[in-house]
């Protein structure tokens, strides 16, 4: 049974359910927000229920179990109520809209969830067969070029740095004097070029994305979703939700993405790696700028 696209009302209201069961399911359709948290065996004990009635009643609905359950409602919740519509993408209307839901909402327990849910996405819509691909394009290449505009200009200055600390002939775009094109003109099919791009997906980036492929470069894209403007130029395409709510998109797990990848490198290159930091260290040592 494919409960994924069925709403929860829906669902119960086709299923015969014992007395028992519809004070689960009418305290779980109150209180949406505490069953998204809450254990099988907390759940039980609030309802004064055996813990057993608690798992068999998503078993009932037609779910795996009470964990599959709870990640149904997650998805619906946060989705739903919480997190912004990706469809919404001008920043003047997503802060109107994020207006009206901190008004009946908890801020700082509400923007944790969303930013658990978009971290966990790395894991749910990469494989680890892709994020390797992207690791060994990154150690073979002889340049690995960091492309991102406006906000994201953040994120390739942080992965820069780190990468350039770790493996050589690291280039960064993010310098306003610079376009990709100019960074891009001595890019060879030896190279790697990796690109950030997220709602409202700049044409630059889909032109720079475009540039590399020409050149026969290998090309990981780091987007929101494999239907982004950019993401058929990728021979790597790793993703991560950027949702929130509020009027600009949350780069945290993509920072959170970024880092991991830097840590696999280091990891994958580490005597290389620790000459060049302690080469770096030795320097910058003198000056105090860590």
């Amino acid at each position: 049974m494919d409960v994924s696209q069925k709403s929860l009302k829906t669902m119960i209201s086709n299923t015969k359910l014992t007395k028992k069961e519809e004070e689960i399911a009418e305290y779980i359709l109150n209180n949406v927000r505490e069953a998204c948290l809450v254990t099988s065996i907390e759940l039980a004990h609030r309802l004064k229920v055996s813990n057993a009635t608690v798992v068999r009643f998503p078993k009932k609905l037609g779910f795996s179990g009470y964990s599959d359950f709870q990640k149904y409602l997650r998805e619906q919740y946060y989705d739903k109520s919480l997190a912004i519509s990706d469809d919404v993408t001008i920043p003047s209307e997503r802060l109107k809209l994020s207006y009206d839901k901190v008004i009946q909402s908890d801020l700082l327990n509400d923007n944790l969830k969303i930013l658990e849910k978009n971290i966990y996405s790395i894991s749910e819509k990469n494989s680890s067969e892709e994020f390797n691909k992207a690791i060994n394009y990154i150690i073979d290449a002889r340049r690995v070029y960091i492309l991102g505009s406006r906000a994201r200009t953040g994120l390739t200055e942080i992965m820069g740095v780190f990468l350039n600390q770790i493996i050589d002939h690291v280039v960064i775009n993010s310098q306003q004097s610079f376009t990709p094109f100019d960074s891009l003109a001595s890019c060879s099919q030896d190279d790697c070029v990796l690109i950030f791009s997220f709602p409202r997906y700049s044409e630059v980036d889909f032109a720079a994305a475009k540039m590399a492929k020409e050149i026969n470069a290998k090309v990981v894209i780091i987007t929101d979703k494999a239907t982004a403007p950019i993401a058929h130029f990728a021979d790597v395409l790793l993703l991560v939700s950027v949702d929130s709510n509020a009027f600009f998109n949350s780069y945290t797990p993509v920072l959170f993405l970024a880092e991991l990848i830097c840590t696999h490198v280091s990891r994958a290159t580490v005597a290389h790696s620790e000459e060049k930091l302690e080469r770096i260290n030795k320097h910058i040592s003198q000056f105090g700028m860590y």
